[in-house]
């Protein structure tokens, strides 16, 4: 089968006038009478020269240039108000560029012109000046522009073939000149070439022209931006969508007159215009073919700002490649798009439902999707071993098919990926902002380099205890497996520690649980109102020398008491020793972390960050989300196995980049330490580290205690290498006083061989069996109903600001718990100041004397409240998260 490459391009109508006639003035303007008439297409118009056009048109009306001159002149209409026609003689380039924008854009019908007149001896010269100028075709022929009507006899005029017109000996002349234009603009033709002419037929369609022709017989022929008798299209819609494309082209509407499984009618939007497009399907023909065109005889009224006939779903044809390679295109740079092409502007909720349907075209539905996930990813599983998916199932109360509740899955190649990468998971949930309500469960794990690597995934109907555990049961069962002492970090979230606490115990004994430092700052901060006390928790928690862990504790102990004796309300009295006792200070202090579980990693960032990745798909069907999975797995893969590859062969490096570049810091800071041997048998090393303070200010020396052994085992006063699995500057130091090499105490997950065993793996695709959009007769599988989100407009925020965000984004806002309004506290609440007794209504109350007060107020309470826009006002819980967010 050959394919021969195609350079598609716009054509464009132009209606040509040519032989006797005469120009009158009527009432609106010139007007030509008896000249003859031919319709041709011009390719690119706009782009051509007009020494291009003269010359085309001076062989399609065959004028013969040594004798006559020709004139090249339009028809405009320049007001606004009214139709007046005015005649335009075309001379240069930039007059038929005008033209032809004006054209376009004011909705003229395109005329030319072309009147032949005798030359006078002193512009022969220049006439044939410009008939020379480039003798390029306009559309690899000229327009033989011949009368309609084959009876009507033309008059010798000094054209080239004066006399009575032979339709044999016009043809062969034809011929001879079209080859021999087309032997003139050869450049290189050697005598072998001239031995071997070319035949006529193989500069047919298929050999001399830039469209793509199949070596087997074409069954669908059309043109683009015009239809004509004969085109031939294999869907309905193809055929719909090139009948719009055309009448939007030529600024004309249209209604549809029948509409049938085999006829398809449509006729100008003007009664009194005869312009009309007729397809048939044949009852064994798998091809619409056209039939009747009849050609416009209307004119449009004025400039016209909207156009009927353009429909969502033919915007959405239009934008569909935009929308794929840019996911995120607004409606508004989609307006501008349709201006700028069509000339015509479309509405913003025409622009965004556009959008919607040029995703429906790529994924399917949102219903279509629940169907064929399970499909899907029975496709995944048999192309990728390894993989593993289950569905819960529940049955609809209606009676209707069943609706699909939750979905896990987890890629066979990231699986294996995980047995290399640190024994850490991150485990998040973020919501679905689709056309039904939703939580997407993540685990990430990271490898030596912190990249990251998504392992498991589920749609579940929210976060809960219930749900929490059949996810992370599924985890341990299909990812982790018998891998010992997996530390899971999570954002505190209720239903996540009732899952660990209540039901993982027994089944997953090894299993070590973090909380992630940025939320439970958040809730300190929710607790303190104070960004400077959040800061200093931090630091407290992420600290790993005991002696600065105690001095930051005093220090925040005495600074939350101070805050809440002078700036806090009454509800937030207790000091941070109290607020903390509850929760092990293993769940969320580093120093504290049982043989560095965590590995270094304080927060659930890893999980939170591919939520984010994840942020612009989460408003697709599932399949969509799926797909975004895999194949940004594959590409994972691919590019970081390329990254490392090359470093396996290089002897010189032995790490990661990230663990070498961790190393260079070390050695260099090793060098400001002063190192004494202690250890008499053993390799134990007194390291004194310089001091950082300016001459002649005293500061107490600090020392640190390190031991080595030949087995790789380390201890170090500063506890880095225990919590951090890697060697501090102090541990270096005595690395080179003792001639051991550091590297010995560095963990295997760091090196190179080992972060190239993440990303060896293969992840097959499932494209080439099928793309799983089909719409299904009878579903087997729907979304639950109750979870489809009704509202009317638009979206009014992408997320609901928490007490996460609050206390990041700079310094807090004094909030009152009495009316819930900001800038004041309990105490300075003006809605507290009520009337006395004298100004007491008839009941008595003093509050009966009140000015009445239109304002909304909030309740009350010791919590923080957000407004909730799907409900009324509610109390914040303890868990915030980032990227969890409800959205409207």
């Amino acid at each position: 089968m050959m394919f021969i490459l195609t350079d598609m391009s716009t054509k464009i109508q132009f209606t040509i006038l040519f032989g006797e006639g005469t120009l009158e003035n009527g009432p609106m303007g010139v007007v030509a009478n008896g000249f003859k008439k031919s319709t041709k297409y011009v390719e690119n118009p706009g782009s051509k020269s007009f020494a291009d056009i003269f010359n085309w048109l001076a062989r399609g009306v065959r004028v013969d240039l040594s004798t006559h001159h020709l004139m090249v002149q339009t028809f405009v209409n320049w007001s606004n108000e009214a139709v007046f026609w005015e005649l335009m003689t075309i001379e240069n380039t930039e007059q038929w560029q005008s033209y032809v924008q004006n054209g376009l854009q004011r909705g003229w019908p395109l005329v030319l012109l072309a009147r032949c007149f005798p030359n006078n001896q002193a512009n022969v010269e220049a006439v044939q000046d410009v008939a020379v100028h480039n003798d390029e075709d306009v559309h690899n022929e000229a327009p033989n522009v011949e009368d309609d009507t084959q009876n009507q006899n033309i008059e010798a005029e000094g054209v080239a073939d004066e006399g009575e017109i032979m339709p044999s000996i016009v043809q062969q002349m034809e011929n001879e000149t079209m080859e021999a234009a087309a032997v003139a603009n050869c450049d290189d033709l050697s005598d072998e070439d001239e031995q071997f002419v070319r035949p006529t037929e193989w500069r047919n369609p298929g050999f001399g022209t830039h469209e793509a022709y199949d070596a087997k017989h074409q069954e669908f022929e059309y043109r683009e931006n015009e239809v004509v008798v004969g085109a031939k299209y294999n869907t309905s819609a193809a055929m719909k969508d090139a009948v719009k494309r055309w009448a939007v082209s030529m600024g004309k509407e249209f209604r549809v007159a029948k509409s049938s499984p085999s006829d398809y009618d449509v006729v100008c939007l003007k009664a009194d215009c005869p312009w009309r497009v007729h397809a048939h399907k044949g009852i064994f023909k798998s091809y619409w073919k056209v039939t009747i065109v009849v050609e416009h005889t209307c004119i449009l009224d004025g400039v016209q700002r909207t156009h009927k006939n353009l429909s969502t779903e033919f915007v959405a044809n239009e934008i569909y490649s935009m929308v794929m390679d840019r996911m995120h295109l607004e409606p508004g740079m989609i307006i501008r798009h349709i201006e700028r092409k069509f000339h015509y502007t479309i509405n913003y909720a025409k622009a965004w439902r556009a959008k919607q349907r040029a995703f429906e075209m790529r994924f399917g539905t949102y219903e279509a999707s629940y169907h064929n996930l399970p499909a899907m990813l029975e496709t995944i599983k048999t192309r990728n071993p390894g993989t593993q998916y289950y569905t819960i199932e529940i049955e609809d109360p209606n009676g209707g098919p069943s609706i699909l509740q939750r979905t896990f899955f987890c890629l066979g190649a990231c699986v294996r990926a995980f047995q290399y990468c640190l024994p850490v998971l991150c485990i998040d949930g973020t919501f679905l902002t689709g056309k039904y309500r939703g939580t997407i469960l993540t685990a990430i794990a990271v490898d030596g380099n912190h990249q990251l690597l998504p392992v498991a995934l589920a749609f579940v109907e929210s976060e809960n205890t219930e749900s929490w555990f059949w996810f992370l049961s599924l985890v341990k069962a299909h990812i982790v497996g018998n891998r010992p002492n997996v530390c899971l970090i999570s954002d505190r979230h209720a239903g996540i520690i009732a899952a660990i606490e209540r039901h993982l115990a027994s089944d997953w004994p090894d299993l070590h649980s973090r909380f992630c430092l940025r939320h439970m700052g958040a809730n300190w901060h929710d607790h303190c109102r104070n960004k400077d006390l959040m800061d200093l928790f931090k630091r407290l928690a992420s600290q790993n020398q005991e002696r600065k862990f105690k001095i930051l504790w005093k220090n925040l102990d005495n600074l939350a008491a101070k805050n809440a004796g002078e700036q806090a309300d009454p509800p937030r009295t207790r000091p941070f020793s109290d607020w903390i006792r509850e929760v092990p200070k293993k769940k969320w202090s580093l120093l504290y972390d049982t043989d560095g579980r965590r590995y270094g990693i304080m927060t659930t960032n890893n999980a939170e960050s591919y939520n984010m990745v994840m942020r612009g798909v989460r408003a697709l069907p599932l399949v969509a989300i799926v797909e975004f999975m895999v194949y940004g797995c594959s590409r994972y893969f691919r590019q970081r196995y390329l990254a490392v590859g090359p470093t396996l062969s290089n002897p010189n490096l032995f790490f990661g980049y990230k663990m070498n570049e961790y190393m260079d810091d070390k050695v260099q800071k090793s060098l400001l330490h002063d190192v004494r041997v202690i250890g008499t048998r053993e390799l134990r090393f007194e390291i004194t580290c310089k001091g950082r303070s300016s001459r002649g200010i005293h500061r107490n020396r600090v020392v640190h205690e390190c031991i080595l052994t030949h087995e790789g085992s380390i201890q170090c006063s500063c506890f880095k290498p225990t919590l951090l699995h890697k060697p501090c500057s102090h541990v270096i130091a005595a690395c080179r006083e003792a001639s051991i090499a550091p590297m010995t105490f560095v963990s295997n997950y760091y090196k190179k061989e080992t972060i190239a065993a993440v990303w060896e793996h293969e992840v097959y695709g499932f494209a080439m069996v099928d793309n799983f959009v089909q719409e299904p007769e009878q579903p087997v599988l729907i979304p639950d109903p109750a979870t489809k989100i009704c509202h009317r407009g638009r979206r009014q925020t992408r997320r609901i600001r928490n007490g996460m965000d609050v206390a990041e984004a700079g310094k807090s806002k004094k909030i009152c718990t009495n009316c819930g309004q900001d800038g004041h506290t309990y105490k300075r609440c003006p809605q507290q100041d009520l009337p006395g007794c004298a100004e007491a209504g008839p009941s008595g109350n003093p509050g009966d004397g009140e000015a009445p007060d239109f304002r909304r107020r909030s309740v009350s309470g010791y919590g923080s409240f957000h407004q909730d826009p799907t409900g009324p006002t509610r109390p914040s819980s303890g868990r915030h998260s980032v990227s969890s967010s409800r959205r409207r």
